[in-house]
């Protein structure tokens, strides 16, 4: 019951996200989209040309510097808005 509480506040969280134009750093943005769509890795996994293993290590903070053209990648495939992107990079 818990886990399905704390995946529909992700959820929220990662609406949120889009919907207000948070600015949050890219890595942060990544995550929170990987975790709303916990089903689908497989499918982002391939089109990012990453593993389903690296991003469940990801999005469990267990790597430290993932690198800025894979997280482009992953933020392509999830469909985080380009000027999103943009934003951020210049900050």
């Amino acid at each position: 019951m818990q886990f399905l509480a704390s995946k529909v506040l992700l959820v929220h969280l990662a609406k949120f996200c889009y919907c207000g134009r948070m600015n949050a750093p890219l890595d942060q943005t990544v995550r929170v989209s990987l975790l709303a769509r916990r089903g689908d890795w497989g499918k982002i996994a391939a089109e990012a040309r990453v593993s389903h293993s690296w991003m469940s290590k990801f999005v469990n903070g267990r790597i430290p510097n993932p690198g800025y053209a894979t997280l482009r990648r992953l933020a392509e495939c999830l469909g985080v808005d380009q000027p999103e992107l943009t934003q951020q990079e210049a900050a």
